[in-house]
């Protein structure tokens, strides 16, 4: 059963209890007040019955036939003695009523005033018994007066309303039935084109069906739909730069690899007409694009890692003593200067990666430094900053770009992926890198990072 369905058919049980409960409850309100209003219309007859036992009897039987039908309409009146022999009957033809025990308890003042449902053929009556004590013939004498009211027309009239309530009911349920599934229909439309796309994506793998999403549903179902699209975009642009990385990868494994088959097939089709120092020279090279290679693949590993979801636990990470550690690494480096300049700063982050985004960003700048590299540090942002000749301004935009190298670097070693790398460590760390020139020369390449709540530990780094 679909969604709308089953939201309406739901309404439609919800709509059915309430309007159900509401029914028979007024059914019974209303059957309550009709049948206390005959109750009361019986004892108010009965009263006015009692009222002429002074001279009921005195009167002739002409009176008496003449007297109790004004009072009593259209029910039937029976009079009897305590032995339950009746004096007196007026009413309908063929409507007796009954005189049972109770109806001599009453009599005998064992009970009071006693009212009650008689069946009488296929008709249903309402009956009254009361005890009278007459004053007139025989002082003493006291009798039971019954009063007999049909109750066909209350019933009908509870039938018809009984009726009236259950159409209008019924019209009712499918009321609410219809505006729930015609709300379920509105509501489960961005339903059903979420999952026509999710269909479309799963057996064509066309990630472009969420811009066909419609965002302007209502609340939690729009922004599920912009989630979506979101996800969607993301899964693409996440393809795009799959299937760009393995292309870079590719154009960049086919350098070293070339170099690397050309030299031992060199060394094993000349072997015997190349010198010794020839030879040291082929496999020198050989060596060479073999280590490049494995620097390529294990960079490669390092930038399609999922680094946001590490064994490493996120922890407080001082910047300062990171620095300090690292510059440690350059001292004995010749004719380069490494220096760490600013106060330290603690941030939140996974220390090993941030190490190395630092690391990297070091080896960037000594790359291109003079003699002198410095690591800037303030309020969780590293800055390394070289004397070299600084970066085109053209390249700036691209320097964090996978296997991304300006016409400079080209002749140099490395395989543009340092930067990259850098760029995918930070951002998983919930930071930023940026590039600039630095106004006195040279480059200034770092990153930026959130300040942990513990704040700044330690003085300045000279």
């Amino acid at each position: 059963m679909s969604l709308r369905w089953r939201w309406a058919v739901g309404l439609g049980l919800v709509a059915t209890l309430a309007i159900g409960l509401m029914t028979v409850a007024a059914i019974v309100s209303v059957e309550r007040r009709l049948r206390g209003a005959m109750d009361d219309d019986l004892r108010g007859r009965a009263t006015q019955v009692h009222e002429l036992t002074g001279r009921l009897f005195e009167q002739g039987e002409e009176q008496r036939e003449e007297v109790l039908p004004r009072i009593v309409n259209d029910a039937a009146v029976q009079v009897f003695d305590e032995d339950g022999a009746v004096l007196l009957r007026v009413g309908p033809a063929g409507v007796t009523p009954p005189v049972e025990a109770t109806d001599l308890e009453v009599v005998a003042g064992a009970r009071p005033t006693f009212l009650r449902d008689v069946p009488i053929g296929d008709t249903l009556y309402r009956m009254v018994t009361v005890r009278v004590q007459l004053r007139e013939t025989t002082p003493g004498t006291v009798v039971a007066v019954q009063i007999l009211a049909d109750q066909s027309q209350l019933e009908s009239n509870l039938a018809a309303l009984t009726g009236r309530l259950l159409s209008i009911g019924a019209v009712g349920v499918l009321l609410v039935a219809l505006t729930g599934w015609i709300m379920a229909s509105r509501a489960v439309r961005p339903i059903s084109d979420l999952t026509h796309a999710a269909e479309h994506v799963a057996s064509t793998e066309d990630l472009s069906a969420g811009e066909r999403l419609d965002l302007s549903a209502p609340a939690e179902i729009g922004r599920l739909a912009t989630a979506f699209r979101s996800m969607l975009n993301s899964l693409r642009v996440s393809r795009q730069e799959q299937q760009r990385l393995v292309s870079d990868a590719g154009h960049e494994f086919r350098t070293p690899i070339t170099a690397l088959k050309t030299n031992l097939e060199v060394l094993r089709r000349q072997d015997d007409r190349l010198s010794e120092e020839e030879q040291d020279e082929l496999i020198e090279a050989a060596l060479r694009e073999s280590n490049q290679l494995a620097q390529l693949a294990a960079e490669l590993v390092d930038l399609t890692s999922d680094v946001r979801h590490a064994a490493e636990p996120i922890q407080d990470v001082d910047l300062g003593r990171l620095a300090r550690e690292l510059r440690s690494r350059y001292v004995r480096l010749p004719g380069m200067e490494v220096t760490v300049v600013g106060a330290g700063s603690l941030v939140t982050g996974r220390r090993t990666q941030l190490e190395r985004a630092m690391s990297n960003l070091v080896d960037n700048g000594i790359k291109w430094a003079e003699r002198r590299v410095e690591i800037v540090l303030e309020d969780g942002t590293v800055t390394v900053r070289d004397d070299g000749p600084g970066i085109p301004e053209e390249d700036l935009p691209h320097v964090f770009r996978r296997f991304y190298r300006s016409a400079e670097a080209r002749t140099m070693p490395g395989s543009g992926l340092g930067l990259a790398i850098v760029d995918h460590l930070i951002s998983a760390n919930g930071g930023a890198v940026f590039a600039r020139n630095s106004a006195d020369g040279g480059a200034e390449v770092g990153f930026t990072l959130p300040p942990a709540e513990g704040g700044k530990p330690g003085g300045r780094v000279n």
